[in-house]
């Protein structure tokens, strides 16, 4: 499929960055990690994905910039990893850096996550706005981490015999690993063909919803509950309180969350 660079959504990428404003020196690891943290306003979530799946086919269901942009600013709607990958590799083109996208394997399969690797200084770094990795982490073929507190961050490990990094999680000492991935170049066809790929994933088939605020990463899966901060972890199962904290704290519409259900209902006759 023929998918254009991002950075060609030129119009829509300087509409959402209205409102940021960096004061420090640039360009920097800071100011890519400002810019992440300020997309980070656009959550994850599937709800739009879901709605989008059955409309159309190939490039016409994918959420590209334009209409990520006109979703946030209208209900406050993000998107998946692939959608919200494709719009920031094209936000940091516009703002001059180099960014391409990577194709990861999630645990239980293969090519079904994206993220973003960008230069600077002569160095890759790694940021995942699905996973929300904000702050770049350094692809040098060794293992580094990124404490959140004294007990919690993220290891990023680097294998030498299969070539390949792997993100985990560690709280206390107990690491889990998240999804894998080969530092290699991919195409904007490629890309497309694993996201068109991946609305038959097994993640469609439930409303997923994540977001940081502050200290605390919200987790929202049907109506399971997990709230992370550095110190505690949070676990309800409770349909009337997901759908609170979608309408207060990721602020979606609930028309918007019932469509979605709707959608899924019907996949299920």
């Amino acid at each position: 499929m023929n998918l254009s660079h991002p950075a060609s959504f030129e119009k829509e990428t300087l509409t959402f960055l209205e409102p940021f404003h960096f004061s420090g020196h640039q360009p920097s690891l800071e100011h890519i990690a400002e810019i992440s943290r300020f997309f980070s306003r656009l959550p994850y979530e599937n709800i739009s994905k879901i709605l989008k799946r059955d409309q159309a086919a190939g490039l016409k269901r994918f959420r590209l910039p334009d209409e990520v942009t006109h979703d946030h600013l209208a209900w406050h709607l993000g998107g998946t990893c692939f959608s919200l990958s494709y719009f920031l590799c094209g936000l940091y083109s516009i703002l001059g850096y180099q960014a391409q996208p990577l194709i990861c394997h999630l645990n239980w399969g293969q090519n079904n996550h994206s993220a973003i690797a960008i230069e600077f200084n002569g160095a890759r770094y790694l940021v995942d706005p699905g996973y929300m990795i904000f702050r770049p982490l350094p692809l040098k073929k060794s293992n580094v981490e990124a404490r959140l507190s004294a007990e919690t961050g993220l290891s990023l490990r680097f294998d030498p015999e299969s070539d390949e990094y792997a993100v985990y999680t560690f709280r206390k000492g107990q690491f889990v690993r998240r999804y894998r991935f080969a530092d290699k170049a991919v195409s904007w066809e490629q890309f497309s063909s694993f996201w068109d790929a991946s609305f038959d994933l097994p993640g469609m088939n439930d409303l997923t919803l994540t977001r940081v605020e502050g200290q605390e990463m919200i987790f929202v899966q049907g109506d399971f509950i997990k709230i992370t901060s550095p110190e505690t972890i949070k676990k309800f199962r409770e349909g009337n309180l997901a759908e609170t904290l979608i309408k207060e704290r990721f602020r979606i519409p609930l028309e918007k969350l019932e469509e979605a259900r709707y959608v899924l209902r019907q996949r299920q006759l």
